[in-house]
C-alpha cells in the first residue's frame, strides 16, 4: 500500500470547501482516490458517481454518496463499513478513505443541508461567506488560511477549527494571525464583517 497517495487522498476527502466548487473538490478527490487505489484513468461519468464507484463496498445502497452530500449527514458514508481487522489491503484502503470522506461530510457548514448539491440552485440572495478560492484571489490568502478564515468568521473557536481541519490549535492560531495581518484586522468580529461585505459587495 502506497501510504503517500493514501494520505493525499484522505486529506482531500476530509477538507471539502465550505461553499466552494463542489465539482472541483469531487473531481480532485476522485483523481487522488484513483491513484491511491491503483485504478485506471477517469471514467466517463460524473465525479460523484466515479468516487462512489471507487469506494464501493458490499451492501452499499446506490446513490449513498449523493445522499450523504445533499443531507450533510456522514452516516451513509460509514453505515455499511465492514470489520477490517482481518481484511485485505484493498479493503482497508477503501474503509480508510470512506472514513476520511465521512469526516469531510461531517465538517460541512449546516447551511449546505438546505441547498442540495444535485438539484435546485442555492438562493443567491441569502447572505453567505465567500468561497476559499475567492479569498485566495481577493485577499491573497494561501494554503489553509482561507479555510481557517471562513471557520473563524462562522464563530468557531481555535480548538473547534483545529478539530475540523485536523490541525493543532497552535497552527490554527498562527494561520489566523496571518489572516488578520494580511487583511489589516485585529478581531474575529472584524474578520466576519469584512468577509460578509466581500460576499455582499462582490469583488473589491
Amino acid at each position: 500500500m502506497d501510504l503517500t497517495t493514501l494520505v493525499s487522498a484522505a486529506d482531500m476527502l476530509m477538507t471539502p470547501p465550505g461553499r466552494g466548487s463542489w465539482e472541483a473538490w469531487l473531481s480532485e478527490s476522485a483523481r487522488r482516490v484513483r491513484a491511491a487505489c491503483g485504478a485506471p484513468g477517469a471514467q466517463p461519468r460524473g465525479p460523484a458517481d466515479e468516487l462512489e464507484a471507487l469506494l464501493r463496498l458490499p451492501g452499499d445502497i446506490p446513490g449513498w454518496l449523493r445522499a450523504a452530500l445533499e443531507s450533510a449527514d456522514p452516516e451513509p458514508a460509514t453505515a455499511s463499513l465492514p470489520d477490517v481487522t482481518e481484511g485485505s489491503d484493498a479493503l482497508l484502503r477503501i474503509v480508510t478513505l470512506r472514513c476520511a470522506l465521512a469526516a469531510g461530510i461531517a465538517s460541512l457548514h449546516p447551511a449546505r443541508a438546505a441547498a442540495p448539491l444535485f438539484g435546485e440552485a442555492i438562493d443567491e440572495s441569502a447572505p453567505s461567506l465567500p468561497t476559499t478560492q475567492e479569498l485566495r484571489v481577493s485577499f491573497g490568502l494561501r494554503g489553509r488560511e482561507p479555510q481557517v478564515a471562513l471557520l473563524a468568521a462562522e464563530g468557531l473557536s481555535n480548538a473547534d477549527i483545529a478539530a475540523r481541519l485536523r490541525l493543532s490549535a497552535h497552527t490554527v492560531r498562527h494561520y489566523l494571525e496571518r489572516v488578520l495581518e494580511r487583511l489589516g484586522l485585529h478581531t474575529r468580529k472584524a474578520l466576519a464583517l469584512r468577509l460578509m461585505r466581500k460576499a455582499v459587495g462582490g469583488k473589491q
